[in-house]
């Protein structure tokens, strides 16, 4: 019309395309996890790779279906099962998001079988291992449990709770291997005499050593700033202590486990440190990532007390892994994952770079385990550092959103677009 000026209204649709390349993303992220994850399937399955040519004519797939009927026993079975559970999830998060979640869980669970039963024939020719059906329903189950949990999550995304998690993997990971550490071996009792056992100690003989109770203090303060930067801080309030009652709840339930004092006060301590001082301290990250630090180096370098004569360094990779107890081992990983990827995580948030937290953490693993050598019943080899460099390339590849890929939260004070300095 003459006069009167029109205007075209285009519709913004860079918010579709935003969320299409945080999908492609992930799934390429979560591709390069899974890639990981099969590697170490794969170096812990066929290590130490000695073959021979075992005297069964009908070959390798003949002897496994033999085996159809076995089961693994109760101390492989667990083992077993969480060794595939990454490898499930990470699987169903990597395949296309068009695909139902349903369907995608069935892929990874028929893949996360598949493999296992490859690797089962490949152990045929392998000294030292054994060939077992059973190990394949275990693996199989493992895989199955991942896909799930992954299916699930995808589609309890509209919960805030969950949508907060899955908005900073990375964060989620370190408090899964958390709680894996803190409530191993994760099966529950219906047994009040347990419960009673559970408890007993802490009410009847409290003991309270400082190097523990400081040992659980940075721990906690280390979970609280996940939950803090994951929530904020008026969900803090709550969400802390729920955290906090569920550990303890499991340490009840869960059989081999017990409550300790130092546990209870140092988490009730965290909590009020948090919300009165930490929360508005400038520059908490790069504090907390000191001293996560250094209780690190002390874990690593206690009782400090050293030989004269070094032992030979290990340039194996995870030998340690492979040998002892499965249990302490499964421990043992867990707690080393949320550890070292707990203080790459915390000097990301301080302000440094993924890539040089990464550097500065394996650097830190490598000194204290060359000291170790000279530490007696301790294994002075490579794996933290390897495992720690792992860690900074899993987190790299990992998407996040970027509410939470921020960083220097001690400097600037808010969350801005300082996350893609990160990386």
């Amino acid at each position: 019309m003459p006069g009167v000026i029109q205007t075209c209204v285009i519709p913004d649709m860079s918010e579709p395309l935003d969320r299409s390349r945080r999908t492609v993303a992930s799934a390429r992220g979560c591709a390069i996890v899974l890639l990981l994850a099969t590697i170490v399937i794969l170096y812990g399955s066929l290590y130490p790779f000695e073959y021979y040519d075992p005297n069964y004519s009908e070959g390798p797939l003949a002897y496994l279906m033999s085996t159809w009927q076995d089961w693994d026993s109760r101390s492989d079975l667990l083992p077993n099962i969480l060794l595939y559970l990454p490898f499930g999830f990470f699987a169903t998060c990597a395949l296309p998001r068009r695909l139902p979640g349903a369907v995608r869980a069935l892929i990874t669970t028929l893949a996360g079988a598949a493999l296992s039963g490859c690797i089962e024939m490949a152990q045929f020719h392998d000294l030292g291992r054994v060939s077992s059906m059973g190990d394949v329903y275990a693996n199989g189950i493992g895989a199955g449990i991942g896909a799930v949990a992954a299916a699930l999550l995808g589609a309890s995304l509209r919960w805030p709770l969950v949508r907060e998690l899955a908005a900073n993997p990375s964060a989620a990971l370190l408090l899964t291997m958390f709680f894996g550490y803190r409530l191993y071996p994760y099966v529950p009792m219906i047994d009040l005499h347990k419960y009673w056992q559970a408890v007993q100690a802490m009410l009847t003989t409290p003991d309270l050593p400082p190097g523990q109770f400081s040992r659980y203090l940075v721990t906690w303060l280390f979970i609280a700033a996940i939950v803090h930067v994951l929530y904020g801080p008026r969900r803090f309030l709550l969400l802390f202590p729920l955290l906090c009652s569920a550990e303890f709840a499991g340490k009840v339930l869960i059989k081999d486990n017990t409550l300790r004092l130092d546990d209870l006060l140092s988490a009730g301590i965290t909590w009020l440190l948090w919300i009165v001082l930490l929360r508005r301290l400038p520059g908490k990250f790069s504090v907390l990532a000191v001293v996560f630090a250094s209780m690190i180096a002390a874990e690593r370098l206690e009782p400090f007390q050293f030989e004269a004569v070094p032992r030979a360094f290990g340039w194996i990779p995870f030998a340690s892994f492979m040998q002892g107890s499965i249990s302490v081992n499964i421990q043992a990983f867990c707690q080393k994952f949320y550890e070292y990827g707990g203080l790459i995580w915390l000097l990301n948030r301080a302000g440094v770079g993924l890539s040089i937290g990464t550097l500065l953490t394996a650097a830190l693993l490598l000194i204290t385990s060359v000291a170790e050598c000279w530490l007696p019943g301790r294994s002075a080899e490579i794996t933290d550092a390897i495992m720690a460099l792992a860690l900074g390339v899993a987190f790299a590849v990992l998407p996040e959103t970027e509410q939470h890929r921020a960083v220097g939260d001690d400097i600037s004070g808010h969350k801005g677009q300082a996350g893609s300095a990160a990386r």
